[in-house]
């Protein structure tokens, strides 16, 4: 069985479990040096995170071999969770009561709102956390003892990494900048001789400055969608309303937050006042030749694509940003720094995995071979 990645013990991995000194009967999915991980906690988490996939990416639940997998990393977690609590406990890791109490109370910030975002007094606020609580059948201390062990899981790893982990040379950080210069200017003959290694280090920086730095507007859209299987006619008429909206907006007679509302077939722009930011060379050419040509201010006739059509109004625009090597390299610095840091996780990891006896209960179905998976590992996730 594959171990895959590590990830922070969460309030919702901490709430998700049931109680470690459940008295009840129960089966064991997989043991870490013999202590049991229970088929109770085991269902709630996944149960949990397969929730999370279902009200963010319900379509992955589609196929039973995503649901699997998914199963499979729940457990994958939850013995490499075991693996680095046993070492912490080893190691006599010590956590101050201070700290614990200082991580509770902003946990309990997560539940100064409700669902829909609206402020909660401090007693609704409480009483919301007092819910989850309970409705998971943990006790407050139960739940203060496992924010100990969290706490003292990151104190090791960051410990670790410290010890292990090499601050970045300046001829690291002028390799990575020249290796984001390569791949933003798209020189494939300069990409191909580049090892897997720098590319896999430099390609997400690349992806992020490419974004931050080009060319980008702030918009107005109004949407009107046309069908998949429309007809020429259906097209002409879906024009005229998108022609009709425009007058309105342009006669003063709607908003163009009000043309949202009431005519857009894509409400999403709301969510910000009415507005959106369109970053060229995210969308078809075509489209951002048409949309970057309007001015500030105007008000565009509409934009056909392939969905329907668009009437935006530009707010703001910002040109192409261009950098140099003396102001970002802080920013690569941290970077080489974080992976260096991950890397003596993975390699600590991998060295209790190799001293651990590891024993799994379950097995995973798959009608399609399961992908070969790495073994990688994360340090904890600063609260």
């Amino acid at each position: 069985m594959k171990l895959n990645k590590i990830t922070a013990i969460t309030l919702a991995a901490f709430l998700g479990a049931a109680a470690l000194n459940a008295k009840v009967v129960d089966s064991t999915v997989a043991t870490v040096n013999g202590k049991p991980i229970l088929n109770s906690e085991y269902e709630k988490v996944s149960q949990a995170t397969l929730e999370n996939y279902k009200n963010r990416e319900p379509a992955v639940l589609a196929n039973k071999d995503n649901v699997t997998a998914i199963k499979e990393e729940v457990l994958n977690q939850m013995i490499i969770e075991q693996l680095l609590l046993q070492a912490a406990k080893e190691q006599n890791i010590k956590v101050k009561d201070s700290e614990v109490n200082e991580s509770i109370v902003e946990i309990k910030k997560r539940f100064q709102k409700d669902a829909s975002g609206k402020d909660l007094t401090e007693k609704e606020a409480q009483k919301a956390f007092n819910d989850e609580l309970k409705k998971e059948g943990l006790t407050y201390k139960q739940f203060e003892n496992r924010i100990k062990d969290q706490l003292a899981v990151k104190k090791m790893i960051d410990s670790v990494a410290r010890e292990k982990a090499k601050a970045p040379t300046k001829e690291q950080t002028q390799q990575l900048y020249d290796d984001i210069r390569v791949l933003m200017k798209g020189e494939q003959a300069a990409i191909k001789k580049l090892s897997r290694e720098r590319l896999e280090l430099a390609a997400p920086l690349a992806a992020k400055l490419t974004q931050l730095t080009a060319e980008q507007i702030k918009l107005s859209p109004v949407f009107v969608k046309v069908d998949k299987n429309a007809t020429q006619a259906n097209w002409k008429l879906k024009e005229k309303e998108a022609k009709d909206i425009k007058k309105k907006i342009a006669s003063g007679k709607i908003t163009f937050t009000e043309a949202i509302e009431k005519f857009s077939d894509d409400k999403t722009p709301l969510a910000a006042g009415g507005e959106m930011i369109l970053i060229r060379g995210l969308m078809p050419k075509d489209f951002d030749d048409k949309v970057f040509n309007v001015k500030v201010g105007e008000i565009s006739d509409p934009i056909k694509t392939e969905d329907g059509y668009y009437v935006i109004r530009v707010n703001e625009k910002k040109a192409q940003k261009d950098f140099t090597y003396k102001e970002i390299e802080p920013e690569l610095a941290r970077f080489l720094a974080a992976a260096e840091m991950q890397k003596a996780n993975i390699e600590f990891l991998n060295s209790l995995k190799d001293k651990a006896e590891i024993k799994v209960m379950v097995k995973f179905e798959y009608s399609q071979p399961a992908p070969e998976a790495k073994t990688e590992a994360k340090p904890a996730a600063k609260k």
